[in-house]
């Protein structure tokens, strides 16, 4: 055990493009991905112990991703002992803004970092592709394009200045339950998604696949959708297979506003937030 337990943030992620291909032989789809950090974040307080426990109030028996990243990472570096490690969760379950695999990917990260050797960036990179399809992403603080399941990452950069709204409709989807409502379209995934660098081209670029498979799921996620260019959105959209909508908007008194009104319509706004 160290002097201080390591505090760190494990940011959700909004998903500014997602499209869906073809099934995999190993169950997965083809995907390709554009994914951004929100401000939003679960706090993580991280330590070396003699076994592995994580606690998380409101999660019996605490995070199984984090555990199974924490374990992963013991059998791959042959460290012996173990990690502490208390999550303070405030990224909604069931959301579509990756707080299992935020917290995995955190947890995996600075663990590493307490270890006598650390292991290098492509092993971490392998460990978190056994954890979940988010979390290889989820090791970076700036955007990134993913492909595959999710394991090939590319790591883009700092995104232009926007501020979100993120807006739930107040019950979480499971995501193989939309997966399993999604009807494949019949064109080409992109072989790549370049970075925005305007705030013109952020707002252009967004589109999800898994859209309209969650609104039929939820019909909330449409009327979130449309109440968020009401609002003013420059563009709103589902983030990954829901429950949470996101709307873009130029500055933060607009978002501010627009998240006002939402409250007032008895929404549950999340927060306002920067992204990057």
């Amino acid at each position: 055990m160290t002097a201080d337990p390591m505090i760190v943030r494990a940011f959700a992620k909004i998903n500014l493009v997602l499209r869906v291909g073809a099934k995999r032989p190993d169950g997965y789809h083809e995907l390709v991905t554009l994914i951004a950090r929100v401000g939003l974040a679960d706090v993580l307080l991280i330590d070396t112990a003699a076994h592995t426990t994580v606690t998380c109030p409101g999660l019996p028996g605490g995070d199984t991703l984090v555990t199974r990243a924490l374990e992963l990472l013991c059998e791959a570096s042959g460290y012996d002992e173990g990690f502490s490690v208390h999550i303070d969760k405030r990224i909604p379950h069931g959301a579509g803004l990756g707080g299992g695999s935020a917290d995995a990917a955190a947890a995996l990260r600075f663990a590493n970092e307490l270890l006598p050797t650390p292991l290098i960036a492509s092993e971490l990179n392998r460990i978190a592709a056994l954890i979940g399809s988010d979390v290889p992403a989820l090791l970076h603080d700036e955007a990134t394009l993913a492909r595959g399941r999710g394991e090939h990452v590319e790591v883009l950069g700092e995104l232009p200045r926007a501020y979100l709204v993120l807006a739930h409709p107040g019950r979480p989807l499971a995501t193989r339950d939309v997966y399993a409502a999604y009807r494949p379209v019949d064109r080409p995934l992109p072989s790549t998604v370049a970075l925005p660098t305007t705030l013109d081209e952020l707002v252009n670029v967004v589109e999800n696949d898994l859209a309209a498979p969650a609104e039929q799921l939820e019909p909330a996620c449409a009327a979130l959708r449309e109440e968020l260019i009401a609002a003013g959105a420059l563009a709103a959209n589902v983030s990954g297979s829901g429950s949470v909508v996101f709307g873009i908007f130029a500055s933060e008194q607009e978002a501010e506003a627009a998240s006002a009104n939402l409250i007032h319509a008895k929404w549950n706004v999340t927060s306002t937030l920067g992204i990057r």
